[in-house]
């Protein structure tokens, strides 16, 4: 019988039929045939296309639940769930890096780009005079074209224009090339609600939840050169340390 899913099943295999089903639609979340969001086919059609019992079939749901990969709507049914893009605190990387590492496609989109007298607040965090330039600048961030995240950093002892920015495309690698590296940073996270700002930018309902991350990153002489408030959409982003003892 045709059907959507190319699932091999191995009725002589010492491994559970319902794994093999599990295992398969996790192949094929992570090879791109199934993209976030689209609808699985009911349990009674999977075990009518396999020719076994649909509590085989919920068994394999009920596990790829439990492990985020699809997700049930009452009354609707069953979907792939979006993708998490996992970041771990433990090396100083932009968002370039970030979603270049993942075989993503990060691009950005410049919301605002101006030199402006740094508030108090800023200039205490930049060791600054009350007044001081630095460059301030709004961006939409994105992977594969899909929003992920809002940025809006403020940079200090550096010069260089929206234009550079754009033709370089990273924060990072424009203040590698005017050899200003970044070493260190502390970074600060914490959940935030979407505001009517907010949900615009990130396709997300009004009231949903957000993850805020606050860095303050270095030079290798201990000079601030970037403080930045990045929003990530909480259903798409997370964050992962590891601990050891």
């Amino acid at each position: 019988m045709n059907h959507p899913f190319p699932l091999t099943i191995d009725r002589e295999s010492p491994i559970p039929i319902y794994h093999q089903i599990s295992t398969g639609i996790i192949n094929l979340i992570h090879s791109g045939v199934l993209a976030p969001n689209d609808r699985l086919p009911s349990e009674n059609e999977f075990a009518d296309w396999y020719s076994i019992v649909p509590m085989t079939v919920r068994q394999a749901m009920s596990e790829l639940v439990k492990d985020g990969y699809i997700y049930r709507i009452r009354g609707r049914g069953t979907y792939v769930a979006p993708r998490f893009l996992e970041h771990t605190l433990e090396r100083l990387v932009s968002f370039s890096e970030d979603m270049r590492s993942r075989n993503l496609n990060p691009s950005s989109k410049i919301l605002d780009f101006e030199v402006i007298s740094a508030p108090s607040n800023i200039a205490r965090i930049f060791h600054l005079s009350e007044g001081s330039n630095v460059i301030r600048i709004k961006r939409l961030r994105l992977a594969n074209n899909e929003p992920v995240g809002f940025h809006d950093a403020y940079i200090a002892g550096v010069k260089f224009t929206k234009e550079e920015l754009e033709e370089t495309g990273s924060l990072y690698e424009l203040l590698t090339q005017k050899e200003v590296v970044l070493t260190e940073g502390d970074d600060v996270i914490e959940a935030v609600e979407s505001n009517e700002e907010m949900s615009e930018l990130l396709k997300v309902r009004p009231g949903a939840a957000l993850l805020r991350m606050t860095r303050t990153s270095r030079d290798s002489s201990g000079r601030t050169i970037e403080y930045v408030e990045a929003t990530y959409r909480a259903d798409l982003y997370r964050y992962a340390v590891r601990l050891k003892r």
